[in-house]
């Protein structure tokens, strides 16, 4: 704990050695010793060592003390706050528009995400971690360059869930119908068709399970049918109605579960206005006996108790928002509470009617069911003036049930004003997931700018219709840096339920401009798509699914991301404080070896150890070919055993690319930031060349997919490399040549390693315009854990021991940000967490130790939280 003195204090009796190790930003360890440290280079991390000796009583009678101690304020989160890892770029390819994601039950460590390229490309993608979220790749079954997941159509929207069993299931919206598929071995071959519904005019889907679907449990799909909803909703035409299938239609074909569904049932009427679009679906934990309406205000008992299966959505006009709440029963004639031809008996509730001067759609509604059976919702929603134009903010706002969705407690706005870059004006697409009893999370998008209603295309004064869309004000007429955020309740079903104050997730914004919504009259930036996602896992702990369009093509289309928690209060109490260590590195990441393999078209192949990343780290370097006038980025890259020749006996391509790329945000540039890379490359064997460029994309039909190019090639001096095994490629990349104005900070965000095949350069297809397109096909052979790279020199400048045992450190870290201070009583134990300091805007701070009364040695780490 931080102390503060007033007087002046006297130094023990006896003599304490105190060592002081000093990292930039963490990384590398050094042997104890009391020798002068050597002389810096201008390379590689410094480690300073030192050692304080204290004079005896009889030297020190005349020796000033030391006095009035001031403790520096610790700011770290409140005890309990939700912290999160570093982001990772899970989509190195494809793109990132509406990433879903799900967590393995029977192995938390493999995680889903899957995003839609485009229908008139027909393609999408689905991406695997297997090491918890570090790194990640296409699935295995995936086609070789472009990713294509299945051999049948797909594009629109895509939905992905794993079965208790391990089971993965794929829905793909087509032109038509759902294409629908299943894995039974992880992604490496699938079984899917064309037709997974017997309807057409479908959209947006959602899938939910109970139990085991090939062995007489559930998967249930929730979708819109276009078209059969009233005629005219307002000024709503040709609506929709809300349906969910069952699958598989009987036990006997269970071979068929994921892959074909019953006929539909109806949630919201055919003819009405009650629907415009949904959001997720969810099986209760909880098996009760509720089931249809009785027709006397009350409803009916089973004679057996099942899980319900819920789905939450808005109405045609965008002012209620409802939620089905549907059972299982047999295949067969309808006969309520028995049987019915889609194996479903639905009902619709009510959760809130927002009145005539509200209106939510942005996009979403989304709804989550704690452990204990309880039903929460969360919407987004803002004023409007009687032509429908928006006239404030865009709010979250929240609800929950305790009696199976009968009745909703009265909605409370979410508050938002206590996030770090203040109030929060425009939010959207919120997701809320839930753990145990009352225990929730939301995450969202959110920016603290406001709507602009004389917006060139998307305000309310806008000089000329939009191509697109109305003119309405929302979120459409932002110009803002958006981020993801994060914020929890442990007593969610209480009278007056308490929430955090919004918690940054994304560790900077992922997204300058608007976002189109339905609130916001679909006029504005559609990179972002209409949604993220949230999930849990096993510790409690959030898993979320983004976007980050921070590049030079980011109003078309950004990376997919990925986010951990990784310390604060969980959704499960028996497992709070989350505990996920590993998920921050800076500076540097080892990988592990043998995961270098070419991996499409159902093939796993042999490890290929000169693509295999062993080790990869970044320095800011000074020494030839840079200088301290014209310093460079060192990126170092181990291989496992490194060589210029292509394996084709386990790949068919030929060029061969070490890469590494980085995010710089930027508060200034029109596209949120830049996304650079640089790489070393071989053509068949051929002597390295290294370049440095930015992201682009490769198109693909309508749509395209992710690709680094190379925009200059670097002078042989600054391509450097050793054969063999541990052998290396060193890039010294002049800092001039990425210089981003606006930059949030001077850190370089989501550094990646990675290596890749292509059957051609990667700049075959150059960037001509600048503008991001362009660049050539890849596989993804090996990545590492991103991290982050800071420059900035950490140092415990002093220590002093004070009479009452406490020991003072001078610290220098990194200005107005959190530093954290390690310590070890004897370095056999290891570093452990002692607190987390904010430094000044010089980056000075000062801690006042009380742990170490009564030690006679105490080491201590300075390092980056």
């Amino acid at each position: 704990m931080n102390t503060n003195h007033a007087g002046p204090a006297r130094y023990n009796r006896f003599r304490i050695g105190l060592a002081v190790l000093c990292l930039l930003g963490g990384l590398g360890l050094a042997k104890m010793s009391v020798s002068p440290p050597a002389k810096k280079s201008s390379v590689g991390p410094q480690i300073g060592l030192s050692r304080l000796d204290l004079p005896s009583a009889k030297s020190r009678q005349n020796r000033p003390v030391f006095s009035n101690v001031v403790s520096a304020t610790s700011a770290a989160p409140v005890p309990g706050t939700p912290t999160f890892g570093h982001p990772v770029i899970s989509g190195i390819g494809g793109t990132g528009f509406e990433e879903s994601i799900r967590i393995d039950p029977t192995n938390p460590d493999r995680i889903y995400t899957s995003a839609p390229g485009t229908a008139s490309a027909d393609t999408s993608w689905i991406w695997h971690s297997l090491d918890g979220g570090k790194t990640f790749k296409w699935v295995v079954g995936a086609s070789p360059l472009e990713g294509k997941v299945t051999t049948c159509h797909g594009g629109g929207d895509t939905e992905i869930l794993v079965d208790g069993q391990g089971r993965l299931y794929f829905n793909d919206l087509t032109l038509a119908n759902f294409s629908t598929a299943r894995s039974d071995d992880g992604g490496t071959t699938f079984t899917c068709s064309n037709t997974g519904v017997p309807d057409t005019a479908v959209d947006r889907q959602w899938y939910a399970v109970d139990g085991d679907p090939l062995n007489g449990g559930s998967l249930y799909l929730a979708n819109d049918e276009i078209g059969p909803g009233a005629p005219m909703c307002g000024s709503s035409a040709g609506n929709n109605v809300l349906v969910m299938y069952r699958s598989p239609v009987t036990n006997a074909l269970a071979a068929t579960a994921g892959i074909e569904f019953g006929p539909a049932n109806h949630v919201s009427a055919v003819g009405s206005c009650d629907e415009a679009i949904m959001g997720n679906n969810e099986v209760s934990p909880v098996a009760t006996t509720l089931g249809q309406p009785n027709g006397l205000g009350g409803f009916a008992a089973l004679p057996n108790p099942v899980k319900h299966v819920y789905v939450v959505h808005d109405n045609a006009q965008l002012s209620e928002i409802l939620i089905g709440r549907c059972f299982p029963v047999a295949f067969g004639a309808p006969v309520a509470n028995v049987s019915d031809p889609s194996g479903l008996n639905c009902t619709d509730r009510m959760i809130a009617d927002l009145g005539p001067n509200q209106k939510t759609g942005g996009d979403f509604p989304t709804m989550a069911i704690d452990k204990a059976g309880n039903l929460y919702a969360v919407w987004e929603q803002a004023p409007i003036d009687p032509n429908g134009n928006i006239m404030g903010d865009t709010v979250l706002k929240y609800s929950y049930s305790i009696d199976q969705g009968n009745t909703w407690a009265t909605p409370i706005q979410i508050d938002t004003s206590g996030s770090p870059e203040g109030v929060l004006h425009n939010n959207v697409f919120a997701w809320i997931a839930a753990g145990d009893d009352g225990r929730v999370n939301i995450v969202w998008y959110g920016t603290p700018s406001v709507a602009n209603p004389d917006d060139q295309t998307c305000g309310v004064n806008a000089p000329l219709p939009p191509s697109q869309g109305k003119n309405i004000n929302g979120p459409d007429s932002v110009d803002g840096l958006w981020s993801l955020w994060m914020t929890q309740s442990t007593n969610a079903h209480e009278a007056a339920p308490t929430f955090t104050a919004p918690v940054r997730a994304s560790e900077h914004h992922i997204h300058r401009g608007s976002v189109q919504t339905l609130l916001g009259g679909q006029c504005g930036n559609r990179a972002l798509g209409d949604y993220l996602q949230l999930r849990t896992g096993p510790q409690g702990e959030a898993h979320i699914s983004y976007a980050d369009s921070n590049n030079i093509i980011g109003a078309a289309v950004g990376h997919a991301m990925y986010v951990r928690q990784n310390g604060g209060t969980g959704l499960i109490a028996a497992s709070s404080p989350i505990n996920a260590p590993g998920l921050t590195p800076f500076n540097g990441i080892s990988d592990p070896a043998g995961d270098g393999k070419y991996e499409a078209g159902g093939i796993s192949s042999a490890n290929m150890p000169q693509l295999d990343v062993l080790k990869s780290n970044v320095v800011k370097a000074t020494n030839v070919p840079c200088s301290t006038a014209a310093p460079c980025y060192k990126f170092v890259t181990q291989l496992n055993n490194f060589s210029l020749a292509p394996t084709p006996a386990q790949d068919p391509d030929t060029d061969l690319v070490w890469s590494t790329q980085w995010f710089v945000p930027s508060s200034t540039d029109s596209n949120g930031g830049k996304n650079y890379h640089v790489y070393a490359e071989s053509f068949n064997g051929a002597a390295l060349k290294c370049f440095v460029g930015e992201n682009a994309v490769e198109l693909v039909g309508g749509g395209g997919v992710l690709t680094y190019p190379g925009r200059t090639q670097l002078p042989a001096a600054n391509c450097q490399s050793t054969l063999g095994p541990n052998g290396n490629i060193t890039i010294y990349l002049p800092i001039a040549a990425v210089n981003e104005p606006g930059a949030i900070d001077n850190r370089l965000h989501e550094v990646t390693a990675t290596t890749m095949t292509l059957q051609q350069r990667a700049n075959t297809n150059a960037d001509t315009f600048g503008i991001g397109i362009g660049g050539s096909f890849f596989n993804l052979i090996d990545v590492a854990q991103p991290y982050v790279f800071d420059p900035t020199e950490l140092k415990i400048i002093s220590i002093t021991r004070l009479g009452n045992g406490h020991i003072v450190l001078q610290c220098q870290g990194v200005p107005n940000q959190l530093n954290t201070i390690q310590s070890s009583i004897d370095l056999t134990a290891g570093f452990s967490f002692l607190d987390s300091v904010m430094a000044d805007t010089n980056g000075m701070f000062q801690y006042d130790d009380g742990s170490s009364v009564g030690l006679t040695e105490k080491f201590y780490r300075l390092t980056l939280p």
